[in-house]
C-alpha cells in the first residue's frame, strides 16, 4: 500500500522583485551544473587540432546566442534583445579570442582551460568593478564561458523547455535560459542571486512574467512538484502555501483577471479615464512605464484602446515612464535624435493621451558604468544632481523631450528634487533648452507642464516652496519610505523594515497633498503605493487626484476605487494619523474599516502579511 506523502511546511522567503505579478504552481528546480576544465600539456602534435576546435566551439557559441536574440526580438522588441547583441560582442573579442590561441599554442594548453581561466579572469574583473550594474554583468560572461566549454568538452545541451506550466526555481538563471523558457511553460522564475538591473531581469520586465531574485538560500529547500506563489508585488516567494494563503492569492488573480480589459470600460468614466468612488470622488488613472519594455509598452498601449472614446481618441495615458531604463540596455549613452525618436515614438502612441516624462534618474541603485565610486550611493550622487552637474546631457536629453511635445500631450517630470534651489536651476536649463529649439526653429509645446517627484522628506515638509515653481507634483513612495525611515528597500537584510503604511510615511504623503490643494496644483502618486490594495483606502481619504501604476494593476485599483467611499475614507485616515504610531495599528485598521463593509475578500488581506528577510521561516 502506497502512504499518501506528508504536507510539507510552509516556507516563506523574502527577495527583491524584479518583476511584478503573481504566479501560482508547481516548481521545476532547475539545476544547471557548471562546467570546469582541467590543465594538461598538449602533444606538439595536437595543438593545430586543439585550435581548430576551439575556432569551431566560437563559431557554434554565436550561431546559439545569434539565434536566441532572434527569439527575444521577437518576443521584446529590439531594445532588449540588444542584451544578446552585447554577449555576441564578448564571444567575437579578437583580444580574449587571440590570447586564447597564444595561450594554446605557446603554452600547449588544451583549449578548454585556456577557454575557463581567460573568462574566469575577466570575470572576475568586472566582479571588483565599483559599478554594480558592471558587477552584474559578469553573469553574462559565465555565461559564454559555460557555453564554449559545453562544446569544447563534448556535453549534451541544456534543458530549454518544462513539459508543464511551471515555476522555475534556480540558484542562477542566464538571459538566454530566461527567452528559452518562456517559450514553453514557464509561469515566472525565483532565483537566489541577481539584481534588479541584471540582465536576467530587465528580460523578466520586458516579457511581462513575474520574477523575484536576491532569494539567497531559497532554491535549496525546493523541490520539483511543490506548490509556490511567487508575489511580485510584495517579494515574497511562498513555498507549499496553506490552504487559507492560497485561497487568498488565487482571489485576488480570479479579482484582477475578472477586472479585465473587457470590463475597464464600464469602470472607467466616459470623458477623462476617471476611475469614481461610490460617493462619486474622481480618481484619474494613469500608467507607470519602464523603457526596454515592448511587452509593457504592447499592454499599456491595449489598455489605452480599451478606454478610448467613441471616436478611438486614447485617454488612458502614462502618468511616469522611466526613461533611465533604456540606458541599462546600453553601453553608450544615447544621443539627443535617439532620445527623441524613443519619446517621439510613446507621444504618438498614445496621443492625445498624456504621457510623463522623468529626466534620468540615476544613481542609488541604478549607478551608471563609470560613475565615481560612492560609499553611499543613496545618499550620494543620484538623481535630479547628476543632470545638474552634467550639463551638455541634461541639455541634450531635455531638447530630445521638447522636440517630442510638439502635440501637446506630454509632461516633463524632475526626480529627487531636494531644495528649491536645485529646482531652480533645473528650470533655467529647461528655459535654455527652449531657447536652443526657438533658434533653430524646431517645434516644441511651450505650455509642456513641467512637474517634480516628491521623494525626500524635504521636499514633502517644503512643499509649499516648491509648488508655484510648477505646474503639478507626483509623489514617489518608493523612495519616500526608504528615505523617511532609512531602509534601503533593494536590500533583502533589512527588507522587514521598510515598511509603506508607516505613520510617518503617511503623514509626509498628506502633508504634501495638503500643500498641493492649497497651491491649486494637482497632485498624483506613482510609487508602488499606489497598488498596494491595504493603502487604497489610504490615497481616496487624502484626496490624491491621479494615482499612476504599472499596466497589470490598472484593472484591481480602478474595480477596488469603485468599493470605497470618499468620505468614509477621510474620516478613517484623519482617524488613523491622530491615534496611529506604528505601522501594525495603521494595518489593523484598515483591516478593521474593510472587515465592516465586507471589502476583506476583495482587497486580498490574507495575501498580505510581513515579509521576514531571506531567511527561512517555519511557519
Amino acid at each position: 500500500m502506497i502512504r499518501p506523502k506528508e504536507p510539507k511546511e510552509t516556507l516563506r522567503f523574502s527577495g527583491i522583485a524584479a518583476s511584478r505579478g503573481i504566479a501560482i504552481g508547481p516548481a521545476y528546480r532547475y539545476f544547471r551544473a557548471l562546467l570546469y576544465a582541467e590543465d594538461h600539456e598538449l602533444a606538439l602534435s595536437d595543438v593545430g587540432h586543439e585550435i581548430e576546435q576551439f575556432d569551431s566551439a566560437v563559431r557554434k557559441a554565436r550561431q546559439e546566442i545569434e539565434k536566441v536574440r532572434r527569439v527575444a526580438e521577437q518576443k521584446v522588441g529590439t531594445p532588449a534583445s540588444s542584451i544578446f547583441e552585447a554577449q555576441m560582442m564578448m564571444v567575437s573579442d579578437e583580444f580574449i579570442l587571440s590570447t586564447i590561441r597564444q595561450r594554446i599554442k605557446q603554452e600547449r594548453k588544451p583549449a578548454a582551460f585556456a577557454v575557463d581561466t581567460e573568462f574566469s579572469a575577466h570575470k572576475k574583473m568586472l566582479e571588483a568593478s565599483e559599478s554594480p550594474v558592471m558587477r552584474e554583468r559578469a553573469d553574462d560572461v559565465e555565461d559564454i564561458k559555460q557555453r564554449l566549454l559545453r562544446y569544447l568538452l563534448d556535453r549534451q545541451k541544456w534543458l530549454s523547455k518544462l513539459e508543464v506550466p511551471s515555476i522555475l526555481v534556480a540558484e542562477s538563471l542566464t538571459p538566454a535560459d530566461a527567452i528559452l523558457f518562456t517559450q514553453s511553460s514557464m509561469l515566472g522564475f525565483a532565483i537566489d542571486g541577481g539584481g534588479l538591473t541584471s540582465h536576467v531581469a530587465i528580460l523578466a520586465r520586458s516579457l511581462g512574467i513575474p520574477a523575484l531574485v536576491a532569494l539567497h538560500s531559497a532554491a535549496e529547500h525546493i523541490e520539483t512538484g511543490d506548490t509556490l506563489i511567487l508575489d511580485g508585488e510584495r517579494g515574497e516567494l511562498i513555498v507549499c502555501p496553506d490552504p487559507e494563503t492560497q485561497r487568498g492569492y488565487e482571489q485576488e488573480q480570479s479579482f484582477v483577471l475578472g477586472s479585465g480589459v473587457e470590463a475597464l470600460g464600464l469602470i472607467v468614466e466616459p470623458g477623462e479615464p476617471l476611475a469614481r468612488t461610490a460617493d462619486a470622488r474622481e480618481v484619474k488613472l494613469l500608467m507607470n512605464l519602464e523603457f526596454g519594455s515592448e511587452v509593457a509598452v504592447l499592454e499599456a498601449e491595449r489598455l489605452s484602446e480599451a478606454t478610448a472614446t467613441a471616436d478611438g481618441k486614447k485617454r488612458l495615458g502614462l502618468g511616469l515612464v522611466r526613461t533611465e531604463h533604456f540606458l541599462l540596455l546600453h553601453d553608450d549613452f544615447p544621443t539627443e535624435d535617439e532620445q527623441n525618436e524613443l519619446y517621439l515614438n510613446l507621444a504618438e502612441r498614445f496621443y492625445p493621451a498624456w504621457v510623463t516624462l522623468r529626466t534620468f534618474d540615476v544613481g542609488g541603485d541604478k549607478v551608471l558604468s563609470g560613475t565615481y565610486r560612492e560609499d553611499n550611493p543613496f545618499l550620494g550622487w543620484r538623481g535630479l544632481r547628476i543632470s545638474l552637474d552634467e550639463p551638455d546631457l541634461f541639455l541634450g536629453q531635455l531638447r530630445a523631450i521638447l522636440r517630442a511635445s510638439a502635440r501637446g500631450n506630454v509632461k516633463l517630470m524632475f526626480p529627487m528634487v531636494t531644495t528649491a534651489d536645485e529646482l531652480e536651476r533645473a528650470l533655467a536649463f529647461l528655459q535654455e533648452a527652449r531657447n536652443m529649439l526657438h533658434a533653430t526653429g524646431d517645434a516644441y509645446d511651450e505650455h509642456m507642464p513641467v512637474g517634480i517627484m516628491v521623494e525626500v522628506p524635504s521636499a514633502a515638509i517644503m512643499a509649499d516652496s516648491f509648488i508655484p515653481m510648477v505646474d503639478y507634483v507626483s509623489i514617489g513612495s518608493n523612495d519616500l519610505t526608504q528615505y523617511t525611515l532609512a531602509v534601503d528597500r533593494g536590500n533583502d537584510l533589512i527588507a522587514p523594515l521598510y515598511q509603506e503604511l508607516h505613520p510617518a510615511v503617511l503623514k509626509l504623503i498628506r502633508g504634501t497633498v495638503e500643500a498641493s490643494k492649497r497651491g491649486g496644483k494637482p497632485i498624483s502618486i506613482c510609487g508602488e503605493l499606489g497598488s498596494y490594495p491595504l493603502a487604497t483606502p489610504l490615497l481616496v481619504g487624502f484626496g490624491i487626484d491621479e494615482i499612476s501604476v504599472s499596466p497589470t494593476a490598472v484593472r484591481s485599483l480602478a474595480a477596488r476605487l469603485r468599493l470605497l467611499n470618499y468620505t468614509e475614507c477621510k474620516e478613517l485616515t484623519d482617524r488613523l494619523l491622530a491615534e496611529c504610531v506604528s505601522p501594525e495599528e495603521v494595518k489593523r485598521q484598515i483591516l478593521q474599516f474593510l472587515s465592516e463593509r465586507h471589502l476583506i475578500d476583495v482587497f486580498s488581506e490574507t495575501t498580505l502579511r510581513s515579509g521576514f528577510g531571506a531567511r527561512l521561516i517555519k511557519k
